[in-house]
C-alpha cells in the first residue's frame, strides 16, 4: 500500500472525453492513489492523447508523471481513422488545448508499468480505459510483470449485449484484439467492466448542468467537453445523456460493493466475422471477473459527491 494506506493505481488511457471525466474521477477518489498516467493511441493518435493527459493533469495539479505508449498494435498495425465524431479531432471535443508546463516523461508507458508493478508488488491496480496494448507489450517485455501485477481493470468488451463499433465488438477490444488476448492469457486478474454495465448508467443532460454548477473548474471542463459527447449520443440514440463509460472502470476500483459480478474465464475472438468479441465463461477457478450489473443511483451520486468534495 502507499504511505497514506491508499491503493496503489496506474491508469492506463487514450484521452478521450470520458477518459478526461474518468481521470477527475480517479483523482477525487478516497481510497486510490494515482501513482502515473500511461497513455495509448485510440480515440486520438498517441502524440494528442499524450498531449491532453498532459494537459488535463496541469490543469487540475496531478502531481504524476505522464508516460507515452504504444502508437500501434502488438502486431504493428497503425491507425489514421480516428473517432473524431465521438470525441473531437482533438480528443476533447475540439478545444485545441496543450500544457504550458508539463512535458512527458523520458520512460515508456511499458517501462513505467513495469516499474510500478516492482514497486507496488502484489498491489498495483492497473486501471485501463483504452486498447490494451501497452499492458500487453509490458507482460510480453518481463518475465515478473504478470506476477506482480494485483489485478487490471479494463472498460472494453460486450458479452450479452451488442457491441458498438460491430454487432459483437467493443471499442477498445477491437483496437487491439491480440493485446486483449495476451493480457487474458497471462494469468493477471482481470475484471472486466464492459458494455453490459457502462450502458446501463447514464449520465443526463441535467445532471451535467448541475456539476457544471456546483463542482469548480472540474464542473467547467464538463461544460466544456460533454455537450460534443451529448451531441453524439443524441444522433445514435435520441436520448438526451451519454452513457457513462471509462468512470465505471474507476468506480469499481473504488467501490466494488455496487456492481454485480459472476467469476470464470475471459477470452477474445481473433478471426473471422466476430473478431473482437469477449467471450466469458463462468466458473468458480477462473481468474477473470465480469461486472454483469450496477446500482446507478449510487455511482452517480457518488461521481457528483466526490467532484463537488475535490473541486467544489
Amino acid at each position: 500500500m502507499t504511505e497514506d494506506n491508499k491503493i496503489p493505481v496506474v491508469f492506463d488511457t487514450d484521452p478521450g472525453i470520458d477518459d478526461a471525466m474518468a481521470l477527475i474521477f480517479l483523482a477525487a477518489c478516497k481510497r486510490l492513489s494515482l501513482q502515473a498516467v500511461t497513455t495509448v493511441f485510440g480515440n486520438a493518435s498517441l502524440a494528442q492523447c499524450t498531449n491532453n493527459a498532459l494537459y488535463l493533469c496541469e490543469r487540475f495539479n496531478l502531481n504524476v508523471p505522464v508516460h507515452a505508449g504504444a502508437d500501434q498494435t502488438i502486431t504493428g498495425a497503425t491507425e489514421n481513422d480516428y473517432p473524431d465524431f465521438v470525441h473531437g479531432a482533438d480528443g476533447l471535443a475540439n478545444l485545441n488545448v496543450s500544457p504550458k508546463i508539463r512535458q512527458q516523461a523520458d520512460t515508456s508507458a511499458q517501462q513505467s508499468l513495469i516499474v510500478s508493478a516492482e514497486e507496488f508488488p502484489g498491489e498495483l491496480v492497473i486501471i485501463a480505459v483504452g486498447r490494451m496494448t501497452n499492458i500487453a507489450n509490458a507482460i510480453q517485455a518481463s518475465p515478473t510483470f504478470a506476477s506482480n501485477v494485483k489485478e487490471v481493470v479494463i472498460m472494453g468488451g460486450a458479452v450479452n449485449v451488442r457491441g458498438n463499433v460491430t454487432e459483437w465488438a467493443e471499442a477498445n477490444i477491437i483496437g487491439d484484439p491480440e493485446a486483449a488476448g495476451v493480457l487474458f492469457d497471462s494469468g493477471i486478474s482481470v475484471t472486466q467492466l464492459g458494455l453490459d454495465v457502462t450502458m446501463k448508467t447514464i449520465m443526463r443532460q441535467d445532471y451535467i448542468e448541475s456539476l457544471v454548477k456546483r463542482c469548480g473548474d472540474a464542473g467547467k471542463l464538463l461544460g466544456e467537453i460533454t455537450p460534443y459527447y451529448l451531441n453524439f449520443y443524441r444522433s445514435r440514440t435520441g436520448e438526451n445523456g451519454f452513457a457513462c463509460h471509462d468512470s465505471s472502470a474507476v468506480a469499481f476500483v473504488e467501490n466494488p460493493d455496487i456492481y454485480e459480478t459472476l467469476t470464470g474465464t475471459l477470452r477474445v475472438v481473433l478471426t473471422g466475422e466476430q473478431r473482437g468479441r469477449t467471450e466469458f465463461d463462468a466458473n468458480e477457478q477462473g481468474k477473470h471477473t465480469l461486472a454483469t450489473a450496477v446500482d446507478d443511483a449510487t455511482f452517480l451520486a457518488t461521481y457528483a459527491q466526490y467532484l463537488n468534495d475535490a473541486y467544489g
